[in-house]
C-alpha cells in the first residue's frame, strides 16, 4: 500500500493513484452537491483494500437515508473497519462513519469534531459534522462547529455557504446573507444560495426571492437532485407567498417532482409542496396519488423521523390506512428503545396522520403537545413551518368545528 495524497493534500492510503483521485472527487462532490459521486463506486475495485475509499461507498448509502442503504451501508463499513489501516484521518473518518452506520450519532459527530478541531481545512469531515448535526437538529452546535473553519478558511465559498446556514439556523438572517453573499462573490456556491433563500424567506422578502433564485438556477444545473429540487423548492415557496398558485404548482411539476421520484430527499420537497398548496387552498387533484405511490416503499424504513412524517402525510392524504398502519407500527417498534428522538417521531406522526384524515380536535391535541420537541427531528426552520401551518390550521378548523356542533 502506499500513500497518496490528493489535490487537496489529504492522505489517502491505497495501491491505486487512481482511486485516491477518486475519493478526491468524491469528497468534492459531495462539498458541492455534485450530481456525480456515485461515481466512486466504479473505482472501488481498484484497490478493494482500500478503507477510506470502502467507508466512502458506505456513506453514500447512507446519504439514501433507506433501510436497504443503511443494510448495504453497514456490510461495506464492517469490512473497512476491520481492514485497520491508513493515517489517523483516514482511521477516524472510517470511525465516524462506522458509528454513524450503526445509528449512533452522537458518537460520530464526537469523532469528527475531534478532528476537524486540529484540522480545520479537512472540508469533507466538515460538511460531514454539519451534515449530522443539522440531521440531529442541533442548529447552536452546528454554528459552533464551523465558525473555527471560517476562520481556519475564510476564502472558501463552501466553508461560507456552511456558515450561512448555521447562522440562519440559529435566528440570524442578516449573518446569514452576509456569508452567502460573501461565498457567492467567491463562487456560485449551490448552498450558499440555499441559505440566502432562507434569508429571504424569513425576512418575508418574497417578491426579491422569487426573482434572486430565477436568475442564479444555472448554478444548480449540476447538483444533486435534493439541492436541485430543493431550491427550486424554495423558489416555489416564495411564488406561493406572493399567491401566485399557479407558479408554485408549476414550478411542482418542473423542476420539484420532475427529477427522482424515487428518491427519498426528493419525495419530501414534493409532499411538502404539495401539503402548503393544499392549506392555501389548492385543489391538487390526483397528484398526492403519484407521490404515495413512490412513497409507499418507505413506509416501514423509520430511519429518519423527519421523513416519516412527509411519508405518513402523503399516505394518510391518499387513504391509504394500511400503509399507515405500517408505518406507525414501525415507529412504535423503534421508539420501543426509549429514545426521545424515536418517540417525537412516533407522537408527531400520529398528529400528521390525523391532520390528513382531518380529525382537527385530534390533531390540535396532538401537534400542541409534540410541537416543542420538532426540532429534534432534523429539518430546516422553513421545512418546519409546515408543521407549524398545519397546527394552526387544525386548531381554527377545530374551532369551527366546535362552533357548528354548538
Amino acid at each position: 500500500m502506499t500513500l497518496f495524497l490528493t489535490p487537496r493534500g489529504m492522505p489517502v492510503t491505497t495501491s491505486s493513484q487512481a482511486l485516491a483521485y477518486a475519493t478526491h472527487a468524491f469528497e468534492e462532490e459531495v462539498l458541492n452537491y455534485g450530481n456525480q459521486a456515485a461515481a466512486l463506486f466504479d473505482a472501488l475495485p481498484l484497490d478493494p483494500d482500500c478503507g477510506l475509499a470502502t467507508a466512502y461507498a458506505a456513506a453514500l448509502h447512507l446519504f439514501r437515508s433507506t433501510r436497504e442503504g443503511h443494510g448495504q451501508a453497514r456490510n461495506l463499513i464492517d469490512i473497512a473497519v476491520q481492514m485497520q489501516t491508513g493515517t489517523v484521518r483516514e482511521r477516524s473518518l472510517i470511525s465516524a462513519i462506522s458509528f454513524w452506520a450503526a445509528g449512533d450519532i452522537a458518537r460520530a459527530i464526537r469523532c469528527l469534531k475531534l478532528w476537524v478541531a486540529s484540522n480545520p481545512r479537512d472540508l469533507f469531515a466538515v460538511k460531514l459534522v454539519q451534515y449530522l448535526l443539522f440531521s440531529t437538529g442541533q442548529a447552536d452546535a452546528m454554528l459552533a462547529a464551523i465558525k473555527p473553519v471560517a476562520v481556519a478558511v475564510p476564502d472558501d465559498a463552501r466553508v461560507l455557504g456552511m456558515l450561512a446556514f448555521a447562522h440562519d439556523q440559529t435566528g440570524d438572517p442578516a449573518a446569514a446573507e452576509r456569508a452567502a453573499r460573501a461565498a457567492i462573490e467567491i463562487a456560485p456556491d449551490p448552498w450558499a444560495h440555499h441559505a440566502l433563500a432562507h434569508a429571504m424567506d424569513v425576512g418575508g422578502r418574497f417578491d426579491e426571492g422569487r426573482l434572486w433564485m430565477r436568475q442564479h438556477a444555472d448554478a444548480w444545473s449540476n447538483c444533486t437532485s435534493f439541492l436541485y429540487t430543493h431550491n427550486w423548492w424554495h423558489a416555489a415557496l416564495f411564488h406561493l407567498a406572493l399567491g401566485d398558485r399557479d407558479g408554485a404548482l408549476a414550478l411542482y411539476h418542473e423542476r420539484v417532482w420532475a427529477v427522482r421520484k424515487d428518491y427519498v430527499q426528493d419525495q419530501i420537497n414534493a409532499v411538502s409542496l404539495l401539503a402548503r398548496l393544499d392549506l392555501a387552498g389548492v385543489d391538487v387533484g390526483d397528484r398526492w396519488v403519484d407521490v404515495a405511490h413512490y412513497v409507499r416503499p418507505r413506509r416501514s424504513d423509520a430511519i429518519d423521523g423527519f421523513l416519516d412524517l412527509h411519508y405518513a402525510y402523503a399516505l394518510a392524504r391518499v387513504g391509504d390506512d394500511s400503509a399507515v398502519t405500517d408505518l406507525l407500527n414501525a415507529l412504535r417498534i423503534a421508539a420501543r428503545n426509549g429514545s426521545r428522538v424515536r418517540r417525537t417521531a412516533l407522537r408527531a406522526a400520529e398528529a400528521i396522520v390525523a391532520f390528513a384524515r382531518r380529525d382537527w380536535i385530534t390533531a390540535t391535541q396532538l401537534l400542541d403537545t409534540v410541537a416543542p420537541e420538532l426540532w429534534r427531528l432534523g429539518g430546516s426552520n422553513v421545512q418546519r413551518q409546515l408543521f407549524a401551518d398545519m397546527r394552526k390550521s387544525a386548531r381554527a378548523e377545530g374551532r369551527s368545528t366546535l362552533e357548528f356542533a354548538a
